[in-house]
């Protein structure tokens, strides 16, 4: 067999989408292209296709020096002389077997027969010819001359030959390339995204709107476009077949209502003018989608668990690598990560549990935990233990009871007191403070997250702590030493400072909150400055609370009165509502985005907010000192006292 350095002309039979791209980048990237359709208006059709997506690539004198590598035909005995022939016409069986049974009499020997055919099985079509070492899958991502990845999907025949020819072929024509190394329905990328798709739909069908679903893919997932879009992009059609085609063949999935009533009423994208959104001149533009609160109530994880589930079963039965999986989906459907990093990211546990609560709930196979997930899992549930399908960078140091880990490019300090629901006492204030100095100083470290272990965030100032403030000079070395240095650092951070707050947020809980960038809260968390209750008052949240919400905090501050985490956000204290168990998920993707932010441009955002906040600095330390005033007095000792005896406190105004 002829090494692949002796190619020097392609065949391509269908010249529609994706046979007109793939002569393009074969003509691009200097081959002598054969370009073949049932008729001529067809193929000036696409030359003209082909020209105009050139004009906008390369210089206009050299257009024409690339059409002339492309010589069309409607006629199979143009092919003789190509060493490499790539069929691309609809995705009908009869069809592509009927068609390389006649193109086979004009072929040369050694000439290699390959399909890009994204849902039949390479083995059934290569039966059909008469070259089956000889016969492979190039499947080009659409569309071709703009897509960087190659599938080279492997029949049970093909030759090593055949393979190195065809990876010789995809690196001429300047692509990347997944080996699929076992001839499965989907191959890698499209099994994937059918997984992901339905998912999409049972989504639809669950009740949650299509811009809820496209927002929560594009601003939270990061995808460049949202699974509904896509849908109406691809073609409902298209996929409503390659759903069908995966179920001849054996696969336990489903078509979705909501698919089969689209396609029976012909709204099947874009195309055609109307899919899932509606398309003027029947050319495809993404929506103008901006994010709202309400793509925070589908968990992103639903769609990763498929993907990452689906990932597994290609790993464990030997169908692809798992480097090769996630440039599949980075490279082929531009993810920002793959399917493996995500569930990573999200963490393994996480994943498994969601799959087994989704298959509980529904009793859908595609639900079905791969044996092969929960085998990666003992071994590391991802970045925040440093191991899961791939390895991190992660410590974890304890301090007292507060530790700090660093996760990849962000800190997190947990207050580690859930037995006390994380009172601050006098070590949490100092450990807090050196953990953030710690941070600061890391130039790996580009946001830290501030949290609390178990239930809850922070349940404020602990009693403990304070009943022994019994006089102003106990109360004003805790300022001193512990406090204001603590507030100080916060104020003047270069960093973000991110809350994640669950259950209680209360007292100097819901204070630091105050101090930090951005809050992100769970929806059952419960915010209050109960202090004025107990015979204090809260001296960070009454002048900077003032200046937050405008002094609806007022309220707050003087009855002690509890927020729940809408009413939190409606002030302006809370930034983001999750359900709770997407807490972890909504860290990662803030930390995600702060990561890829110019770092200079992070500190200069980070000093004009600490510059506003500069104005508050002498009424912040006036609160604190009145704080230390007011622990001079009998009804601050009779609160402290109440609280601890769990008595209705006497007060006297002394």
């Amino acid at each position: 067999m002829k090494n692949l350095g002796d190619i020097k002309k392609i065949g391509i039979i269908g010249s529609g989408t994706m046979g007109h791209g793939i002569a393009e980048v074969s003509a691009l990237n200097s081959y002598d292209v054969v370009l073949i359709d049932i008729s001529q208006e067809i193929l000036d059709n696409a030359i003209n296709k082909i020209s105009s997506s050139l004009s906008k690539l390369i210089e206009k004198e050299k257009v024409n020096e690339v059409l002339k590598k492309i010589k069309t035909s409607t006629d199979y005995k143009d092919l003789r002389g190509c060493d490499l022939v790539i069929e691309a016409v609809p995705e009908n069986y009869d069809i592509k077997v009927k068609l390389f049974k006649e193109v086979t009499n004009y072929l040369k020997n050694d000439t290699i027969l390959a399909t890009n055919t994204s849902t039949i099985p390479i083995n059934d079509l290569a039966k059909e010819t008469d070259r089956r070492d000889k016969f492979i899958g190039i499947h080009f991502m659409n569309p071709p001359i703009l897509m960087p990845l190659v599938e080279l999907i492997l029949g049970k025949d093909t030759s090593n030959e055949t393979l190195d020819k065809a990876i010789e072929f995809v690196k001429k024509i300047k692509k990347d390339y997944v080996i699929v190394k076992k001839d499965v329905p989907g191959f890698l990328v499209n099994r994937i995204n059918t997984k992901t798709f339905l998912e999409a739909m049972i989504m639809l069908e669950e009740g949650f709107s299509k811009e809820d679903i496209d927002t929560m893919t594009r601003f939270r997932l990061g995808f460049p476009m949202g699974f509904i879009e896509l849908l109406d992009y691809v073609g409902i059609d298209v996929v409503y077949n390659a759903l069908n085609e995966m179920i001849k063949r054996g696969e336990k999935l489903f078509i979705p209502k909501t698919l089969e009533i689209m396609v029976k009423e012909g709204k099947i994208g874009s195309k055609v003018g109307v899919g899932f959104y509606n398309y003027p001149n029947k050319i495809f533009k993404k929506q103008l989608l901006v994010p709202k609160e309400s793509m925070y109530k589908i968990n992103p994880a639903r769609i990763i668990s498929v993907a990452a589930n689906e990932a597994a079963w290609l790993i464990s039965n030997e169908v692809a690598t798992k480097e090769d999986i996630e440039k599949s989906m980075t490279l082929g459907m531009n993810w920002p990560y793959g399917p493996l990093h995500f569930a990573d990211y999200y963490g393994l546990n996480n994943i498994i549990n969601l799959l087994e609560k989704r298959y509980k709930e529904t009793n859908y196979d595609l639900y079905k935990t791969e044996p092969y997930l929960v085998t990666i899992s003992k071994n590391g549930l991802g970045i925040r233990s440093g191991k899961g399908f791939f390895e991190y960078f992660y410590s974890i140091e304890n301090m007292g009871p507060v530790s700090y880990e660093l996760v990849e490019n962000y800190a997190i300090i947990t207050i580690r007191r859930p037995n006390k629901l994380n009172a601050l006492n006098e070590e949490v204030w100092r450990n807090i403070r050196i953990f953030l100095e710690k941070a600061e100083n890391d130039k790996r470290i580009s946001s830290v997250v501030l949290t609390g272990e178990g239930s809850s965030f922070c349940s404020g100032d602990d009693i403990e702590m304070m009943k022994n403030w019994t006089n102003s000079a106990i109360a004003k070395k805790w300022l001193d030493d512990l406090a204001w240095p603590l507030v100080n650092t916060m104020l003047n951070y270069t960093k973000p400072i991110i809350a994640a707050v669950k259950g209680y947020a209360f007292g100097g809980g819901m204070e630091l909150t105050m101090l930090a960038d951005i809050v992100i809260s769970t929806e059952n968390a419960i915010f209050s400055i109960p202090e004025a209750v107990i015979g204090a008052f809260p001296p960070i949240a009454s002048p900077l609370g003032t200046y937050f919400t405008n002094k609806k905090i007022a309220r707050y501050a003087l009855t002690g009165d509890w927020l729940d985490a809408k009413e939190a956000e409606n002030l302006g204290l809370v930034d983001i509502i999750v359900p709770e168990d997407q807490l972890d998920i909504a860290i990662f993707e803030i930390t995600n985005k702060l990561a890829k932010m110019p770092p200079l441009s992070l500190k200069s955002v980070k000093n004009a907010i600490n510059n506003s906040k500069s104005i508050f600095v002498s009424s912040l330390k006036n609160s604190l000192n009145e704080l230390v005033i007011l622990a001079d007095s009998k009804d601050f000792a009779e609160g402290m006292r109440a609280f601890l005896e769990k008595r209705k406190p006497v007060y006297k105004g002394e």
